[in-house]
């Protein structure tokens, strides 16, 4: 990834931590991690016409899921054992004021934005982040990541969030030689950012991020950047920040493994292929939903 191709971010706020690189931890003894995931599944669109009304709206049959892998370090992690929560939803998500009710299991959903960034919004929001909030009222592992950006529903969590592309520089460009100079376990200081949704712009509230080196690749390729909200001390915000680049290479996937390694990391992959299992068969989901429009 070449340095051009990064837009550089206005949230920037301030490091909360001198620059430079530091190195990540280890915890002594045993550890868990908690990886967080959704999937979503397209399994039909549709128009449908109102009759009274000659209105045509888009539709989109979804299928949704959400769920938590717990990986114990040292200890053999059966599916049956790892998978700790999961949760599926149907939606017929519809964009206008069509009023239809259920649907073969699919729940009627209405919107007026775009269904396929409502849908996002949907498994994110409510999903995802019931999911991470039971997780860690339930729980206790040594890191919870989440996959991508944290939902606001997650304030006053220790929940990480975890995205893989970056496309936005949250510091000045002139800090860039700290990105370069990472090596894997390390990361670079911590920032504060201004906050970044709706939401939080109306509660105020700003996140801190870090970046970590996950592989040996040079230059900008291999990194991750890591978000949380803030924290009750910033010695636990270290703390956190210090564990996430100790632990998170350990997962970091190889070419041969994943596309879209090292950042996809080997649990959430799985994860994502134990969910979509979860969803149902496709051809069998379709040819139902056929054989109800075409009645």
């Amino acid at each position: 990834m070449e340095l051009l191709e990064i837009e550089e971010s206005e949230q920037f706020s301030e490091f909360v931590e001198d620059p430079g690189v530091y190195d990540g931890v280890l915890p002594e003894g045993e550890f868990s991690v908690i990886f967080i995931d959704g999937v979503r599944r397209t399994e039909c669109i549709t128009y449908i016409r109102d009759e009274e009304s000659k209105e045509s709206f888009e539709g989109a049959f979804v299928s949704l899921g959400a769920g938590a892998l717990k990986v114990d370090h040292g200890k053999l992690n059966t599916v049956e054992e790892s998978l700790i929560v999961k949760s599926i939803d149907r939606l017929l998500m519809l964009r206008g004021r069509a009023f239809i009710g259920e649907v073969l299991g699919f729940k009627s959903y209405n919107t007026e934005g775009e269904l396929s960034v409502e849908v996002n919004r949907y498994m994110k929001e409510r999903l995802e982040a019931s999911v991470a909030i039971k997780v860690a009222k339930n729980y206790s592992p040594t890191l919870i990541v989440c996959d991508g950006t944290l939902s606001h529903r997650l304030k006053n969590t220790q929940c990480l969030g975890f995205v893989k592309s970056i496309r936005r520089l949250y510091m000045d460009i002139s800090h860039t030689p700290l990105l370069y100079a990472l090596r894997p376990g390390q990361r670079s200081p911590i920032l504060r950012v201004h906050y970044q949704q709706k939401q939080e712009e109306e509660e105020k509230t700003d996140k801190y991020t870090w970046y970590v080196k996950l592989s040996p690749h040079e230059g900008m390729h291999g990194l991750a950047r890591i978000e949380v909200f803030p924290q009750k001390s910033l010695e636990e915000l270290k703390r956190l920040a210090d564990l996430s680049a100790g632990l998170l290479p350990m997962f970091a996937s190889q070419s041969f493994q994943d596309r879209r390694s090292p950042q996809n990391l080997l649990p959430i992959g799985r994860l994502e292929k134990l969910l979509r299992s979860h969803l149902g068969a496709y051809g069998i989901i379709r040819r139902n939903i056929e054989s109800f429009l075409h009645a």
